[in-house]
């Protein structure tokens, strides 16, 4: 099991690495089996794959993203942490509050992400996050 240092360590980077464009970066901080549930409702998302897809689809023509980690919280491998994505879409800019969490690996990997928000409603996502329900 990772400690709260490694936690941390991995939330951190995947900040860091996103805002900073890192694309290489950012896929490396997560296991080769990561699960995302993004959002939670949709079809969760397997593998390093589903990680190039999120990055890519987030960041077509026309879209831009920016995270605002706001909190964190860590018990035992996972961390609870809200944020602010401070996105544009279509020319429009917003501010979509987050709630996730994130299970961290023995390696310091990420190996699981379940995300929680709601994108205002007069803005469209790209489907890759569309929700089933």
């Amino acid at each position: 099991m990772p400690d709260k240092k490694q936690v941390r360590a991995a939330i951190e980077r995947h900040v860091a690495y996103w805002n900073a464009g890192q694309r290489g970066d950012w896929i490396a901080n997560f296991s080769e089996d990561v699960v995302f549930n993004d959002p939670v409702g949709s079809p969760p998302k397997h593998g390093r794959e589903a990680a190039l897809a999120s990055w890519d689809n987030s960041f077509t023509d026309g879209q831009a993203w920016t995270l605002e980690l706001t909190s964190l919280v860590i018990c035992a491998d996972e961390a609870a942490i809200t944020l602010n994505n401070h996105g544009q879409v279509g020319g429009k800019d917003f501010i979509m509050q987050g709630i996730e969490i994130w299970k961290v690996d023995s390696d310091g990997l990420v190996c699981e992400v379940r995300a929680y928000f709601e994108p205002p409603e007069d803005i469209e996502l790209d489907p890759y996050f569309g929700r089933d329900s």
